[in-house]
């Protein structure tokens, strides 16, 4: 029999409800079928009384919480239980799973029996798929915390990237409007023309564009328009050192030729 784990680890208990319900792989041995389940939030009869396994021969439970009473050393102290339902000893064995585990939650073995007695070798089976059960919430967990993380960089990142770019705006407007003046004059310079006299070719000012509201974009929008802004404030300066260049190769007046 195999078994198939979600990979958000709702299940459903045969009632439409989604529960927070974690599988381990089947374990075949002699027909008869063991599966895991784990839970750290279902209150044991709930998740032993699931739909899903209603089948099974047996279905063994165990469950640890958090006691409500404080002892003198401040320590946690829990509150364990389990249920054979049949399967002599066995519940003790998922118990001692969940303590070694060190998680609070419920967890049940179910066993579909094949009709065959598998002696001691059923609670090495019972054990593992307890294990397995309580490794994939553990599992989901992890995954669930990295995700937060990446989601919580992700924000970071939109968060300097739309301030950036709009301190990247506001810096190539300032820097076009030098760069068309520097050019301005190296071109009266190279014409022999008073700069300071009126001309016709005075660089035009430049429009206030309106603001863009980068704070709609996607992220890797934003990316890409911080290498967009990058590469044009570093065209905008190559104009610049270009045209001061320009200028100061441009002989004086005293040095001109008579």
């Amino acid at each position: 029999m195999s078994l198939k784990r979600k990979h958000d680890g709702q299940e459903d208990d045969g009632t439409g409800e989604k529960n927070d319900v974690y599988r381990s792989e089947a374990i075949a041995d002699r027909d008869s079928t063991f599966i895991g389940y784990f839970s750290p939030t279902l209150k044991p009869k709930d998740l032993q009384n699931l739909a899903e396994f209603k089948s099974a021969s047996h279905k063994i439970l165990a469950w640890r919480r958090e006691s409500n009473q404080q002892s003198i050393t401040k320590a946690k102290q829990y509150v364990t239980g389990c249920d054979d339902d049949g399967e002599k000893y066995a519940g003790k064995k998922v118990e001692k799973v969940l303590e070694y585990s060190n998680v609070e939650g419920a967890c049940v073995v179910a066993r579909w029996y094949g009709g065959v007695m598998l002696g001691p070798v059923r609670f090495t089976h019972i054990e593992t798929c307890a294990k397995n059960a309580i490794a994939a919430w553990k599992e989901h967990e992890q995954e669930s915390r990295l995700k937060k993380r990446r989601l919580e960089e992700d924000e970071a990142t939109r968060t300097r990237l739309c301030k950036t770019l709009v301190e990247r705006d506001q810096s190539i407007t300032v820097l076009r409007e030098l760069a068309a003046s520097k050019e301005l004059m190296a071109k009266q310079a190279r014409e022999g023309l008073d700069k300071d006299a009126p001309s016709s070719s005075d660089p035009p000012k430049s429009s206030a564009n309106p603001a863009i509201d980068y704070t709609v974009m996607p992220l890797d929008k934003l990316k890409a328009l911080e290498k967009g802004r990058d590469a044009t404030l570093g065209f905008l300066l190559k104009r610049i050192d270009k045209a001061e260049a320009e200028l100061k190769a441009e002989p004086k007046p005293s040095e001109e030729p008579p």
